[in-house]
C-alpha cells in the first residue's frame, strides 16, 4: 500500500513539474533558455515593431548580430541570428541578401521554436517575396504564418500584428487594392470579435491601407479614430506618429493650412513626450518646411529648414543620421534653387544623389522622385531645359510604376513649365492638359471618397443595429424579418435619395473645382488660379499693372500673438484688399503673408493711386502689432510694375511678377510701410 502511495505521489510530482514548465513557458515570448539575453531582446523588438514602422532599432539589432559574429552558436541561436540578419537586410531594402539569410535560417528551425516567433519569421519572408514581385510565393509564406494560429493558442496580439502587416503590404502590390481591403476587413472583424484591447493599432493600419488605395477620407477617418484612443490613453509617442501621418496626408492633398496645423500639434506633443524617438522631431520639422515652401512662406520655410539641420546635428542613431543627412542635402538644395542659387544647389544635389545610390536615404519612401524633380527644377533655373525634362520624366516614370497618385499633378506641371520655356508649345500644352486632367480626377476621387465614406458609415450602422436587434429578439423571428424589411426600405430610400442628389453632386463637383483654385484660409484665389488668370484673360487688354503686397514683420506678429491670431489677421487683410479692388481686378494669396493684385487696363499712375488707397484702408483697420519696427499697427509694403500686353505674343507674366517682387523688396529695404513702382527705383 505504501509502495502504491509512493508511486502515485511520484507520478503526481512529475505531472506538477511538467505542467509548471509548460505554464511558465507560455509566459515567455522567446521560450528557449539556450539563447543569450541580447538575442531574446532583439527578437522581442522585432515582434513588437509594426510593419508600417519596419526599420526601427536597427542600430541595436546590428550590434547584437555583431556581438555574436565570432562566437560559436548553437542550433537555436543560429536560427535567431540569421533571422535578425535577414530582417536587417530587408529593412535596408536589400531583399536578395535578406532572402539568403532567411533560407539559411529555415534550415535551423527546431520543434521547440515558439509558434508566434516562427509565424513572424514566415510573415517577414512573405514581405520580402512581395518586394521581389513573387506574389504567389509570398501568398504561401503568409499562409504558413497564419496556419500556426489556432483556437488553443492565446496569441491574438501576434496574429493581429501579422494580419495588419499583410494588409499594409498588399496595398503596395500591383492590383492589390481589393486584396488589401479584404485583409483589412478580416483583421477588423477578428479584433472586434475577441474585443482586442488595442483597437487603436488596428484602426491606424486600416487608415494606412485605405489611404494607399486612394480612399483618402476613409483612411483619415480611421487614423482619427486611432488618434482619439491614443490621446485617451496618453500614448504620446503614438499621438506624435499619428498626427504626423495625418499631417502628411493633408500635405499630399494640398490642404497646406490643415497640414501645418496637424504637424504643429505633433511637434507640441513631441516636445511634451520625453520618450519620443529623437528622429521623429526631425521628420515633423522637415514636413513643416515642405508645407511652408508650398505656400511660398519662405521665412517660415527657412526657419524649419534650420531647425531640421539642428535636430540632425544632435541625432545619435548613426544609421538614422546618415539617412537624414542625405535628405537634408536635398532640402537645402531645393531651398537654394528657389532663392536663385542654382549652381550651389546642383553641388548639394550631386552629394545627395551619390549617398542615395549607396542606400543612404531609406527613411524616405519617395526620396528618388523628389530628387529627380529637384534636379529638374534646378536645371530649369539654369536654363538647361533638356536636362530638366529628362529628370522630370524619370520622376514621372517612378510615379506611374509605384502609383504615387498624390505626386502626379506637380510633376506634370514641372514638365509643362520646362517645355514652355523650351518653346515646345505642343508638348507644353500636352502636359498642361495632363496636369488639369489629374486635378479633375482628384476632385472626382474626393467626391467618390466622400460617397464611399458615407456608404461605409451607413453599412457599419446597419450592422450594429442588426446585431443589437438579434441580441434583444433572438427568439422572435418576426421581429428579425421586420428588421430586414426595414433595412431594405432604408436602402431603397437611400438609393432614391442618391438619384435625386445627382444635380447637387454635379454642383458639388463644380464647387470642388472652385475650391482647388481658392486659398483655404482667406477664401481668395490661390497661386494656381493666378497662373490660369494670367494665361487665359488677355481679351481686349492693352496694359496690365501687377502689385505684390507683403504684411510687414508678420513672423514677429505670429510669435507675439500666436498662429490663430495670425490667421485672423490674414483673413482681415485679404477682406480689406478685396474690398479695395475694382471690379476687373484679380486678387490672389501668393503664399504666406504675400498677396498679388493684377489690375486690368491700369497704367502706372492709376496703379500708384490704387496702392495709396490700399495703404489707407489697412491703416483704418487698426490691427495692433506691438512687435512691428515701423508702427504699432499692421502695415503693408508694396511693389508695383506696369507692362504692355501684346495680343499676338504671350505676355511675359513671369517677368512682371519678378519686377513687382523687386519693387517690393525695395520698399522693404527702404523702411517698409510704403509702396514703390519698379520704374521709379
Amino acid at each position: 500500500m505504501n509502495l502504491r502511495l509512493l508511486t502515485a505521489s511520484l507520478i503526481s510530482l512529475i505531472l506538477i513539474i511538467i505542467l509548471s514548465i509548460t505554464f511558465l513557458s507560455e509566459d515567455v515570448s522567446v521560450h528557449s533558455t539556450k539563447e543569450s539575453p541580447s538575442i531574446k531582446k532583439a527578437i522581442e523588438l522585432i515582434l513588437n515593431i509594426q510593419s508600417a514602422r519596419r526599420g526601427e532599432h536597427l542600430d541595436y539589432l546590428e550590434s547584437v548580430v555583431s556581438q555574436h559574429a565570432r562566437l560559436k552558436a548553437n542550433k537555436s541561436e543560429t536560427f535567431y541570428i540569421e533571422f535578425l540578419k535577414g530582417y536587417i537586410a530587408s529593412a535596408n531594402n536589400q531583399f536578395d541578401l535578406a532572402e539568403k539569410h532567411f533560407n539559411h535560417a529555415q534550415q535551423y528551425i527546431y520543434p521547440a521554436l515558439p509558434s508566434h516567433v516562427l509565424s513572424r519569421f514566415y510573415y517577414e519572408r512573405s514581405y520580402i517575396e512581395i518586394e521581389q514581385d513573387q506574389y504567389e510565393r509570398s501568398k504561401l509564406s503568409y499562409q504558413n504564418a497564419e496556419n500556426l494560429f489556432n483556437s488553443n493558442q492565446d496569441y491574438s496580439r501576434a496574429f493581429i500584428s501579422i494580419s495588419l502587416g499583410r494588409t499594409y503590404d498588399l496595398a503596395h502590390v500591383e492590383q492589390g487594392s481589393l486584396l488589401s481591403i479584404q485583409q483589412a476587413q478580416k483583421t477588423l472583424e477578428f479584433a472586434q470579435k475577441i474585443k482586442f484591447p488595442e483597437m487603436e493599432n488596428v484602426y491606424f493600419i486600416l487608415g494606412l491601407s485605405y489611404w494607399n488605395n486612394n480612399q483618402t477620407i476613409l483612411g483619415i477617418d480611421f487614423k482619427l479614430k486611432a488618434l482619439n484612443i491614443y490621446i485617451e490613453k496618453k500614448q504620446y509617442s503614438d499621438i506624435v506618429y499619428t498626427l504626423t501621418d495625418i499631417g502628411i496626408d493633408y500635405l499630399f492633398l494640398k490642404n497646406y493650412d490643415e497640414a501645418i496645423r496637424q504637424l504643429t500639434q505633433a511637434l507640441e506633443y513631441q516636445n511634451k513626450n520625453n520618450n519620443t524617438e529623437p528622429d521623429e522631431a526631425y521628420y515633423i520639422v522637415y514636413k513643416l518646411y515642405s508645407a511652408y515652401l508650398q505656400i511660398n512662406d519662405m521665412e517660415n520655410a527657412k526657419y524649419y529648414l534650420d531647425e531640421a539641420a539642428r535636430l540632425l546635428r544632435i541625432q545619435k542613431d548613426s544609421i538614422v543620421k546618415e539617412n537624414f543627412q542625405t535628405n537634408q542635402l536635398l532640402l537645402e538644395a531645393e531651398y537654394l534653387s528657389i532663392t536663385g542659387k542654382a549652381k550651389e544647389a546642383l553641388m548639394l544635389l550631386t552629394q545627395a544623389n551619390e549617398r542615395h545610390k549607396n542606400g543612404l536615404s531609406n527613411s524616405f519612401y519617395h526620396f528618388d522622385v523628389t530628387l529627380y524633380n529637384t534636379y529638374g527644377k534646378v536645371y530649369n533655373h539654369l536654363g538647361l531645359y533638356d536636362d530638366s525634362i529628362y529628370h522630370h520624366t524619370l520622376a514621372k516614370k517612378e510615379i506611374q510604376q509605384r502609383k504615387l497618385f498624390y505626386l502626379e499633378d506637380e510633376t506634370y506641371f514641372y514638365l509643362y513649365d520646362a517645355y514652355q520655356k523650351q518653346k515646345d508649345y505642343q508638348k507644353a500644352a500636352l502636359y498642361l492638359a495632363k496636369s488639369h486632367a489629374v486635378k479633375t480626377k482628384q476632385l472626382n476621387d474626393n467626391n467618390q471618397a466622400q460617397t464611399q465614406f458615407l456608404l461605409h458609415s451607413f453599412d457599419n450602422k446597419k450592422k450594429e443595429n442588426r446585431i443589437l436587434q438579434l441580441e434583444r429578439n433572438a427568439s422572435k423571428i418576426m421581429f428579425f424579418s421586420g428588421f430586414l424589411l426595414c433595412i431594405l426600405i432604408v436602402i431603397a430610400a437611400f438609393a432614391r435619395i442618391l438619384m435625386n442628389k445627382n444635380k447637387e453632386i454635379n454642383a458639388l463637383n463644380l464647387k470642388l473645382h472652385d475650391l482647388s483654385l481658392t486659398d483655404g484660409l482667406t477664401a481668395v484665389p490661390n497661386r494656381r488660379a493666378l497662373e490660369l488668370h494670367l494665361l487665359e484673360n488677355k481679351q481686349d487688354l492693352t496694359v496690365r499693372s501687377v502689385m505684390m503686397i507683403d504684411i510687414d514683420y508678420f513672423k514677429k506678429y505670429n510669435d507675439t500673438y500666436g498662429h490663430k491670431k495670425g490667421d485672423e489677421a490674414l483673413i482681415a487683410v485679404a477682406k480689406a484688399l478685396k474690398e479695395s479692388c475694382k471690379e476687373n481686378d484679380f486678387l490672389t494669396r501668393f503664399g504666406g503673408e504675400e498677396f498679388i493684385i493684377v489690375m486690368k487696363n491700369t497704367n502706372k499712375a492709376e496703379s500708384i493711386q490704387m496702392a495709396e488707397k490700399i495703404q489707407a484702408c489697412i491703416t483704418s483697420l487698426c490691427i495692433p502689432h506691438e512687435s512691428s519696427d515701423v508702427s504699432s499697427f499692421i502695415t503693408l509694403s508694396i511693389g508695383i510694375t506696369t507692362y504692355s500686353v501684346n495680343k499676338d505674343d504671350k505676355a511675359n507674366n513671369e517677368k512682371a511678377i519678378i519686377e513687382a517682387d523687386k519693387a517690393l523688396y525695395y520698399s522693404k529695404n527702404k523702411g517698409r510701410n510704403q509702396s514703390n513702382h519698379f520704374y521709379d527705383i
